[in-house]
């Protein structure tokens, strides 16, 4: 080919190169990256814009250099396009996404998808732990009376003692308010993760959901409706609505995101207020009330009866994590 033709493809490659790398660079500097992708994957871009860069430094080197057969040494399985029309469908393919990336706002998810996803008030994940673990609670039960009865057979007799012996008796030892509380949520028997998220919550005088604590928070005071009712709470999120909310209600909603928003989900609390109608559809607000219990389908849930509800701003990073262990070390 063409030394003159060879080095204007050089060229596009490498401008696609340097594009994608701003782009990146672009997403990583004006923190936006996580409208995109989870925390925990954000090292993995930092290594891919050291990548791109050092392929565009390598790229616009062969602009100066040029080569006469392909570096890779593999027969022209690479070529480049021999026609115009070629060059355009096959540069056109990465130069689209580039465009679109720095011309288009960042827009986080909001209720049209929401609408699509269908929003989790209370999660059939916690529905099946609930029946998951009642029955395993009726199961142990039922081994410890067996347990005990084999004991009981096998203990043998002992003589009573006299008076004098048994008035010697050992003080009851006063249990701690933090130990009365963790006794009284490991009854509900699901596992020492939620017995320390509800005794972390319950502790609170207004209870703070934030964004480091919300969705371990909202699964375990479904858990533990019961225990949570009557509560103050405190939580952000925006405003969501389906057609048959009532004028008093809407959910203060996020989004979790487990890798990318392509797996995104939806949680939220259902709020009602009189003047609820007057907040817009994806406005952010901030919400405080007292939690109600109430029946679905043979279910526990809590509403939150909102007292305040202001208008905020979205945050940065819009979106929430499964992360109640850093959560409590702060």
């Amino acid at each position: 080919m063409d030394q003159n033709k060879l080095k204007r493809h050089h060229i596009m490659r490498s401008l696609i190169l340097a594009g994608i790398t701003a782009l990146l660079a672009y997403l990583i500097l004006s923190e936006t990256l996580s409208h995109y992708l989870a925390p925990r994957l954000h090292m993995f871009s930092y290594v891919t814009l050291v990548i791109l860069a050092l392929l565009t430094i390598v790229s616009i080197r062969q602009i100066f250099v040029g080569s006469s057969v392909y570096d890779c040494d593999c027969e022209e399985q690479h070529k480049v396009p021999r026609s115009p029309m070629g060059s355009l469908l096959v540069y056109g393919l990465f130069v689209l996404p580039i465009v679109l990336g720095f011309a288009m706002p960042d827009k986080i998810l909001g209720s049209d998808v929401a609408d699509k996803r269908g929003i989790t008030l209370l999660s059939n994940d916690v529905r099946k732990l609930a029946d998951v673990t009642a029955n395993a609670n009726v199961n142990a039960t039922e081994n410890a009376k067996k347990t005990a009865e084999v004991k009981e057979e096998a203990k043998p007799s002992v003589e009573p003692q006299s008076e004098a012996t048994n008035q010697v008796a050992i003080p009851p030892v006063q249990a701690t308010d933090d130990e009365q509380l963790r006794q009284r949520f490991s009854n509900g028997g699901f596992g020492d993760f939620y017995t320390d998220i509800a005794v972390f919550l319950h502790k609170q005088p207004v209870i703070e959901l934030n964004d480091k604590v919300f969705l371990d928070g909202l699964t375990t005071m479904e858990l533990y409706a019961k225990e949570f009712a009557g509560k103050e709470l405190e939580t952000m999120g925006f405003v969501y609505r389906q057609p048959d909310f009532t004028k008093q209600q809407f959910v203060v909603a996020r989004f979790s995101v487990t890798c990318c928003t392509a797996d995104s989900s939806v949680y939220g609390v259902l709020v009602e207020k009189e003047d609820a109608n007057k907040w817009k559809k994806d406005s952010w607000v901030k919400v405080r009330g007292k939690l109600e219990l109430r029946q679905v389908d043979g279910y526990d849930m809590l509403v939150l009866k909102a007292s305040q509800v202001e208008a905020v701003s979205a945050p940065k990073d819009p979106y929430v994590y499964y992360s109640f262990q850093s959560a409590t070390d702060s």
